[in-house]
């Protein structure tokens, strides 16, 4: 009779512990995970594994920030990209999030060759990178204001400024929106003396698309801007009234120099004057 008992005992552990593997498995399964993953500037070590969670990132040039080029996320996720830095402000590696309904995904990449750290007067930023945003105009060394346009129903707002020298720092910025804010933003970009700061103005202005819209079309093959087109200036409306001003001007100009030239003249240039000037 013991012996019986004891191995319907050990039979129902092996069915609960197959049972939980399984589902255990299928739950793993089920979350968001990078596939893929790539840096300009930087290589990752041995390659990218979606089971790992921590890589080596090799700098090409370890003078100049990497930055993301291109990815691949199985599931449905978002994903978010920072800076890592010591508690000197010396750059240490890159994070990268996925955020998804039921949690989280940290994936860090640690530079294996940081550069020397060595101080002078850069403060300029290369690039603004927002997920689901795009900068008009492209990052450059004149401007230090831009616009941010982003969806209609975008609620975190995440931008992570790169400085175009890796020692130099600038924090990224994290807010929370309700659906009709259009914040103002300030970054700051503080070179690796300490001293020289560059002030970068970003405002932002929603486009009438959703994310899912902005997600699709920045899907296809050869996507280069969600925002063109969308501009009031750029709309159909917009072109055609401003055509419709502009015959009409066009109209007026040319009656205006037809009436000029049928125009009759009252005074004969013959005629003498009717009074004489007085000597």
């Amino acid at each position: 009779m013991g012996r019986k008992i004891t191995l319907i005992l050990m039979t129902a552990a092996v069915f609960l512990v197959s049972v939980s593997s399984h589902f255990s498995v299928f739950a793993q399964d089920d979350i968001p995970a990078l596939t893929s993953i790539r840096f300009s500037n930087a290589q990752v070590d041995g390659g990218f594994k979606s089971e790992l969670r921590e890589f080596t990132l090799t700098l090409e040039d370890n003078s100049v920030s990497p930055t993301l080029e291109s990815y691949e996320i199985k599931g449905d996720a978002k994903i978010f990209v920072n800076y890592l830095y010591d508690s000197t402000q010396h750059p240490t590696g890159i994070e990268v999030k996925l955020e998804f309904t039921s949690g989280s995904v940290i994936y860090n990449f640690i530079y294996t060759n940081p550069a020397e750290y060595s101080t002078n007067s850069d403060n300029m930023l290369t690039s603004i990178y927002c997920q689901y945003g795009e900068i008009s105009p492209a990052v450059n060394e004149e401007d230090t204001a831009y616009k941010l346009y982003i969806p209609s129903d975008l609620t975190q707002l995440v931008i992570t400024p790169v400085t175009r020298d890796i020692n130099a720092y600038c924090a990224p910025v994290e807010l929370k929106l309700d659906n009709n804010q259009e914040p103002k933003i300030t970054l700051i970009c503080t070179a690796s003396d300490g001293e020289s700061k560059r002030e970068y103005i970003v405002k932002t202005v929603r486009v009438e698309k959703t994310m899912q819209q902005v997600e699709n079309e920045m899907m296809q093959p050869g996507y280069t801007s969600f925002v063109e087109g969308t501009r009031f200036y750029e709309k159909p409306e917009f072109v055609i009234t401003a055509a419709a001003v502009i015959g009409g001007i066009i109209v007026l100009f040319i009656l205006f120099k037809i009436t000029r030239r049928i125009a009759v003249n009252p005074y004969d240039k013959d005629e003498k004057p009717f009074y004489s000037p007085v000597e």
